[in-house]
């Protein structure tokens, strides 16, 4: 039976880096939010496309839902080749994400960690590429991971490099499903 696997985590937790990772291990590893048409930015409680959105502004950030097509995400699953894959990103509408996969982990590091991966940021236009847009994703932090975990998320610790990262997912993934523990 095919095991599908949640790898999400705050802007700047390493989810990119864990999917590259675990794919170099040979794992089928998916950067959901990279595949074209999977994600758009809305208008938040609404279905408005939010065509000037602009990842440095707090203010656009706070107002701006960042949401999976479902059913592209359901598609891109029903092709898994592999018994395990790895399917690795955030979105506003998680509650619409979780319950499709049988494991959710989230990566979690300090909040001076996730500053420091952040400011790498500078000169894109990913979030967290200003000091101010860094400290809306701090002020979202722990909310965030609380709520991952009140809703069953795997914590992993993602402060070693990406590699370790990794293998703790896999291991810890491993670990629940023997167990048989949901999310």
């Amino acid at each position: 039976m095919k095991k599908s696997i949640l790898v999400s985590g705050i802007a700047g937790s390493g989810k990119t880096s864990v999917c590259k990772q675990l794919d170099a291990m040979g794992y089928e590893a998916y950067g959901i939010e990279d595949v074209e048409g999977m994600f758009a930015m809305y208008r938040k409680g609404t279905r408005e496309l939010f065509t000037d959105y602009d990842n440095s502004d707090p203010e656009k950030i706070k107002n701006a839902d960042w949401l999976c097509d479902v059913s592209k995400l359901k598609e891109l699953m029903n092709k898994q080749n592999e018994d395990t894959a790895f399917y690795c990103g955030v979105a506003s509408n998680m509650d619409d994400l979780i319950p499709l996969f049988d494991k959710f982990t989230i990566l979690s590091v300090s909040p001076r960690i996730l500053h420091k991966r952040l400011s790498t940021r500078e000169g894109t236009d990913d979030i967290g590429n200003t000091e101010e847009s860094r400290k809306t994703v701090l002020g979202w932090k722990d909310w965030w991971e609380e709520t991952m975990r009140d809703k069953g998320a795997i914590v992993v610790d993602a402060h070693g490099s990406m590699q370790e990262v990794a293998k703790s997912v896999v291991a810890i993934t491993n670990e629940a499903m023997s167990r048989g523990q949901n999310h």
